[in-house]
């Protein structure tokens, strides 16, 4: 649970046209992934694959122990499943974690969990996948409110030091976000590369579901996968007739996963908005997954958080 569930996830791009910056999207901006390993009932006994890991009792405690925390979004209860050195695939710290969970609380935000697997585990190592989604109410410009939804899929790394287990790094794996704002807010696909190609660009793809007498404006754009402030689209276009939109993308040079975030916004003859759709997705990237491997050597405190 790092830096990275709703860091950039959440945010609304900002464009005199295209993208809205409201109060939910501000509040979460910096959200780290902080909504990891719930355990709900017999969850965490699930087996995974061939190995079927025994999950010990005391694994399962915490995993408790955490899902109770998570869903009072309690600092106090969430950190102590934290080792002190914990970081996330984003760089961030422990202090961090205990900030978004105010933030999510402050904000309204709905958590369920979908899945949790236990996918391995030793008696000092623990890997956990956990499947949540997250739902709140968010405004875009004068279309009014609407529901964004996000589903994420996260892996956690635990181990055990004098009988307790602790988190002490993590790593996402996959993200879904889609908000949808007015009576008329388009069904829009985006299709991205399954990981973050090594050339010089990358193809996307924006398939939107047409109605009669509407136009549809678009932007895309690619940002870091927990930035620090979100940039301006790098494409915006008019919706081709046959309602593809193809586009393609810089990289960042370092490898780094990101997010590919597309807006449609639809329009009646006049030029008035009628609704608005917003999809994310997160392109892997592979040099995050290398840098993980080893446990962070560097105490919070020298942490950017």
């Amino acid at each position: 649970m790092g830096a990275a569930l709703w860091a950039g996830v959440v945010p609304g791009l900002s464009s005199d046209i295209l993208f809205c910056t409201a109060s939910h999207m501000n509040a979460l901006r910096l959200a780290p992934a902080v909504l990891l390993a719930l355990c709900v009932g017999s969850a965490c006994e699930r087996r995974h694959g061939s190995t079927d890991p025994a999950v010990p009792p005391e694994l399962r405690q915490t995993l408790g122990r955490l899902a109770r925390g998570l869903e009072a979004f309690d600092p106090e209860q969430v950190l102590a499943v934290y080792a002190d050195d914990f970081i996330s695939g984003t760089g961030r710290s422990k202090r961090g974690v205990g900030e978004v969970l105010t933030r999510l609380r402050e904000s309204k935000v709905a958590l369920r969990v979908d899945k949790v697997e236990v996918t391995e585990v030793d008696d000092t190592r623990a890997a956990i996948t956990t499947s949540m989604r997250l739902r709140y109410t968010d405004r875009f410009r004068n279309i009014g409110a609407g529901e964004v939804v996000i589903t994420d899929v996260l892996s956690h790394l635990l181990r055990k030091d004098a009988q307790q287990w602790q988190i002490y790094t993590d790593k996402r794996l996959a993200t879904y976000r889609e908000g949808r704002f007015g009576e008329e807010a388009p069904n829009v696909t985006l299709a991205v590369p399954d990981r973050l190609p090594t050339g010089l660009d990358y193809p996307v793809s924006v398939v939107v579901q047409q109605q009669p007498q509407t136009e549809y404006h678009v932007a895309i754009g690619n940002y870091p996968e927990d930035p620090g402030a979100l940039p301006p689209p790098d494409v915006e276009a008019r919706l081709p007739e046959d309602g593809r939109l193809e586009a393609h993308l810089l990289p960042n040079p370092q490898g780094l996963s990101e997010m590919v975030r597309v807006t449609v916004i639809a329009a009646d003859v006049r030029g008035d908005w009628q609704g608005a759709t917003t999809v994310s997705r997160l392109v892997p990237g592979v040099q995050r997954t290398e840098r993980r491997k080893q446990p962070p050597s560097l105490p919070p405190e020298a942490q950017d958080v």
